[in-house]
């Protein structure tokens, strides 16, 4: 059971004593919906409480030394608290530990559709990463069967790169989970800009990918573009893209820091290429 017992009432803390949930499984969010929310919350307040427990010591990467309750569900409500420019905001305080607060995190978000299949792909495999838990009891504790939980789970062994395009370009878990029927990015690449281009459904990108694996579609062929709404698809990807993978990098590092580790992150630029370099310290003998 994810239900927690509440401590009672509701309580107005500081914004700067509050941290994100290193375990949040929404990777991004939209400045235009911050502000949207922080004009809103300006006008009528806060209307449903941001859940919160007891923060940790030491306090996440990245938070305030003063932090004193960790978000559970509502960092929305809290990055977009701080843009209105209040100084409290009211919370109901939760007795849970980090496993609970993550799977808790995990489950408010499902509820209320609010994740990318990929977030919560990520979002499944951190929080058995954190629990130790064997997939059967984590698909028990989220309500979803085991072969689901795998499903979604297998969506990860697709790249960075072609997260992006997918999501970008508007194709659904179901495409994803053809494509990841095929072995390597470097043979993915080819069925999937014929998705993107020729703006196949699941059913047909299914059987592109099953023609591939079959042998009858030649990878180096160039896909037949369809012509509806005014010609081809654009295939989106640019460089916001990188704000994903920064975001996906700090939350690996993170969680790596929550586990007991000491890792660092940080870029190094050239002229020609970006370097991310993950460092792991070790402790001291």
């Amino acid at each position: 059971m994810l239900m927690q017992k509440k401590k009672e009432g509701v309580v107005f803390v500081r914004v700067g004593d509050l941290i994100p949930n290193p375990m949040q499984p929404r990777l991004s969010f939209s400045d235009a919906e911050i502000q949207s929310l922080a004009d809103s919350i300006k006008r009528y307040g806060i209307i449903s409480p941001i859940a919160v427990r007891q923060a940790d010591k030491p306090v996440y990467p990245g938070g305030s030394r003063n932090a004193g309750y960790e978000i559970i569900a509502g960092e929305r409500r809290w990055r977009a608290a701080v843009v209105a420019g209040l100084e409290k905001v009211p919370c109901v305080v939760i007795d849970a530990d980090r496993e609970k607060s993550a799977a808790l995190a995990l489950v408010e978000n499902q509820q209320r559709s609010d994740l990318s299949f990929f977030e919560e792909a990520i979002a499944i495999q951190n929080l058995l990463l954190l629990t130790g838990q064997t997939q059967t009891d984590t698909a028990k504790q989220l309500s979803i069967s085991q072969s689901t939980l795998c499903n979604k789970l297998r969506l990860l062994k697709l790249t960075d790169r072609e997260r992006l395009l997918i999501t970008e370009n508007g194709l659904s878990e179901r495409h994803a989970r053809a494509l990841v029927r095929i072995g390597t990015e470097r043979e993915r690449r080819a069925p999937l800009l014929k998705m993107i281009e020729c703006q196949l459904s699941a059913p047909e990108s299914e059987k592109l990918v099953e023609d591939y694996l079959s042998g009858a579609m030649n990878p180096r062929s160039r896909p037949e573009k369809k012509k509806p709404h005014g010609g081809p698809k654009t295939v989106k990807g640019s460089i916001k893209d990188i704000k994903f993978l920064y975001n996906t990098v700090e939350r690996a590092v993170d969680l790596l820091n929550s586990s007991g580790l000491n890792a660092v992150w940080n870029t190094v630029e050239t002229e020609t290429e970006t370097e991310i370099k993950i460092t792991l310290k070790k402790a001291r003998q």
